[in-house]
């Protein structure tokens, strides 16, 4: 039984010798009269007084309808009598079921208020703390609903408003009604969630089905739904920041809420082996359109990062440039695709507006960090290591560059390069004529050049020509070989 609200009944002797005290000096013609142990009090006239109140001392004692003083009952079903017959007040009863003339007949716990009084109809705070009672004066416990306010009062020994976060056994498809006791745990699980109580008892909860509302509890913020449940995992809570026009998928309505006892909005880099399809929202997740994208990524799990508002870093269908397509973090530029997933490798985008960009995010996905200008050892997706120029500046800063840079020929920012033994050959970017060798220089030296083991070339004042085995110049070239692929490890078309 909680503190508090045990029974504190007098000390029978010391009452005995105040009344004896009290009593004893009034004559016995008038006011108080012991006869045979029995307390009476009598009128002017010698009369016992019925139904009424009467003082001795500091208490308050009543007569009843014989003109004995009661004791050990209640009066009028509102207030009550301890054994030695002296009115409470200021304190706790506990009733039990089938008591005579007791505040209701099913029993329970009452407060009686400095007039001695039953409090009824409505909080009260008492001791510091918030109690509900109803029109007959009992105590509620269990789960309480106050309007459209939702509170848990404990136990039936309780009674009091919680506060703060709490654990307790939850079953959505049986809600607890009023009055319903739930067992209190220590961890949430399929079977028991967290909720929080406010300073004033009130859950925290949203209004109207499917909907959430957030509140910031020591300095994180958490998320409740219509029935006060905690939110944890993947979540659509309705309140992206970000305009659905560039979002195919609806990660942008999408929050992440940790484990069954966290709760807390991520904020910044989480790296995470669930998935918003996965979720009890996942009706609020659609296909994207990007060729390779796909919800569940690695099965090891995904990097992604939430931004001030909980919402995570994706791929914007309307990106027309490598600066759109990307998200910058801390003065860096990453990749994310349309389920805001976190991509690293060598990446293949074909924009909205149709253009295709080559683009390099590190080796691992513990890299990540868009790469630019030359880039040596880039392991394609066959295997392959080769060299790659990124552009540095620009709307398309890390895009694969095409042209000549530094006396070497890209394409789509691979190192364009003879076929090795071949010594050189040619090729046309940007319906210019290059002749390379094969660690990709441009060769611009006025001479001829073998190829293949044979003379084939001959460069001239900027022009290419063929030559015959004897170095006989030939015709001008206009046609190349074929420039080399890439080998993507993640392509994705808008």
């Amino acid at each position: 039984m909680k503190h508090g609200k045990h029974l504190l009944y007098l000390c029978f002797m010391t009452i005995a010798m105040t009344l004896a005290f009290s009593f004893g000096a009034m004559a016995a013609s008038t006011g108080w009269n012991n006869a045979g142990g029995t307390w009476t009090y009598l009128d002017s006239s010698g009369n016992r007084v019925r139904d009424t109140w009467k003082k001795s001392g500091n208490y308050w004692y009543y007569l009843g309808s014989d003109g004995m003083m009661s004791t050990d009952c209640w009066i009028d079903g509102t207030m009550y009598v301890d054994i030695n017959g002296v009115m409470q007040s200021n304190r706790w009863v506990n009733v039990s079921a089938g008591t005579e003339n007791a505040p209701n007949s099913d029993g329970g716990w009452y407060y009686l208020d400095g007039s001695g009084k039953v409090v009824t109809s409505g909080w009260k705070t008492i001791g510091g703390k918030k109690y509900y009672f109803d029109s007959d004066g009992t105590m509620k416990y269990g789960w309480f609903t106050d309007n459209d306010s939702r509170y848990y009062l404990g136990t039936q020994d309780e009674g009091d408003a919680k506060t703060g976060w709490l654990c307790l056994d939850f079953d959505k498809e049986n809600l607890p009604e009023d009055g319903t006791v739930s067992t209190q745990e220590t961890s949430g699980s399929d079977s028991s969630k967290w909720f929080y109580f406010q300073a004033n008892g009130k859950m925290v909860k949203s209004s109207g089905s499917g909907n959430y509302t957030y509140k910031t509890i020591n300095g994180n913020r958490y998320y409740f739904d219509e029935n006060g449940v905690m939110t944890t995992g993947w979540a659509f809570v309705n309140d992206a920041t970000q305009s659905n026009a560039t979002d195919n998928t609806g990660i942008s309505g999408f929050k992440y809420f940790g484990d069954g006892n966290d709760g807390r909005m991520s904020k910044g880099w989480r790296y995470l082996t669930d998935y918003p399809e996965d979720s009890t929202d996942s009706g609020s997740f659609a296909a994207a359109s990007a060729s390779n994208a796909d919800t569940t990524g690695s099965t090891d799990g995904s990097w992604y990062y939430f931004d001030s508002n909980g919402v995570p870093k994706y791929l914007n269908s309307q990106a027309g440039s490598v600066s759109a397509a990307t998200s910058k973090i801390n003065g860096q530029s990453y990749f994310f695709d349309e389920y805001g997933k976190m991509h690293s490798g060598l990446i293949g985008l074909s924009l909205a507006n149709g253009n295709q960009y080559s683009t390099y995010f590190g080796s691992t996905d513990a890299d990540g960090k868009m790469k630019t200008d030359k880039q040596t050892n880039v392991v394609e997706d066959n295997g392959d290591s080769s060299t790659f120029y990124f552009i540095t500046a620009g709307d398309n800063k890390g895009a694969g560059y095409t042209g000549e840079k530094s006396k070497y020929l890209y394409y789509s920012g691979k190192l364009v390069k003879a076929d090795k033994g071949s010594t050189t050959q040619v090729f046309e970017v940007n319906n210019k004529i290059y002749l390379v060798n094969e660690s990709g220089q441009i060769q611009r030296s006025n001479k001829c050049y073998k190829s293949d083991g044979e003379y084939r070339y001959e460069y001239y004042n900027g022009t290419v020509y063929y030559t015959d085995t004897n170095k006989v110049r030939g015709g001008e070239v206009t046609s190349g070989a074929m420039l080399p692929t890439i080998s993507y490890q993640t392509e994705i078309s808008l």
